[in-house]
């Protein structure tokens, strides 16, 4: 979660609605942490069918767990232009590689998850305001920014002519703005406690 109030400018709220469907019971599940990187996460576990979630992913830390046994994660044989569809010998999935199956995945060990996103704006002006872009942040904008909260840390830098690129510079932003991993992290599902 965003708690520097370094952006304060941007108004509208982007919210996600992500909807799972896998009757699987190792993995695939959602893992997020509202309360930022040092709370205690949040978890949404399998199976999960038709079970959904409204979250604002774009402020929050989350992750979703790798998704059936470990032995299906990865197929020999996949490559970019591998293809999932329906596997015509039963009611599951099958990966091809060209014209080869590569791997069969029983019905519910496959996870469906719908994604959808909607910009919520508190009125007509904000809305207006974003569809003009009378109120967009340039990049000397967001450099200026930086700059000030870098002096307000106590932070000492050369600014480059070129930020963007310039990696010495690169370097202080992710030293600084690097927010570490989570101090709690759930471990990772055991399939052995869930065959049958």
């Amino acid at each position: 979660m965003v708690k520097s109030g370094l952006f304060a400018r941007w108004k509208a709220k982007k919210a996600q609605v992500i909807t799972w469907y896998y009757k699987g019971r190792v993995g695939g599940g959602f893992t997020c942490w509202p309360d930022g990187l040092h709370a205690p996460p949040r978890q949404i576990k399998a199976p999960m069918w038709g079970r959904a979630v409204v979250v604002e992913n774009e402020l929050m830390y989350h992750t979703a767990e790798a998704t059936g046994p470990a032995a299906l994660r990865h197929p020999k044989g996949l490559a970019l232009d591998s293809r999932l569809g329906a596997d015509p010998a039963g009611d599951g999935w099958q990966i091809t590689t060209g014209d080869e199956v590569i791997q069969h995945i029983p019905a519910d060990e496959m996870r469906f998850l719908l994604h959808w996103g909607a910009d919520i704006f508190m009125d007509y002006h904000e809305l207006k305001v974003a569809l003009d872009h009378s109120d967009d942040l340039t990049h000397e904008q967001v450099f200026d920014i930086f700059i000030a909260d870098l002096h307000a840390r106590g932070e000492r830098f050369t600014m480059p002519t070129d930020p963007i690129r310039h990696p010495d510079f690169v370097n202080v932003l992710t030293r600084v703005y690097d927010p570490g991993k989570p101090s709690i992290y759930p471990p990772e599902p055991v399939e052995a406690a869930l065959a049958p």
